[in-house]
């Protein structure tokens, strides 16, 4: 009886171990959506941050830059 009893409690604990194996599996499938977003979201603000500094540079060009040194680019 107590063979069976370790027997018992040693599959519960690989029981165990392979649930929380596979959720934490599923958790990081979850995830990849939202790592997908934010992957994508920082793509467009690099996007925006360069349109900017092509705007900004168009609207200061080189000799009013020069005259202004305070102007961050």
């Amino acid at each position: 009886q107590s063979d069976m009893q370790s027997w018992e409690e040693q599959s519960q604990g690989a029981i165990y171990t392979v649930e929380y194996a596979c959720s934490a599996i599923k958790n990081m499938t979850d995830s990849s959506v939202y790592f997908k977003s934010i992957d994508s979201l920082l793509k467009h603000s690099i996007a925006i941050k360069e349109q900017l500094n092509a705007a900004q540079g168009r609207r200061y060009p080189a000799k009013s830059r020069e005259k202004n040194p305070g102007i961050i680019r």
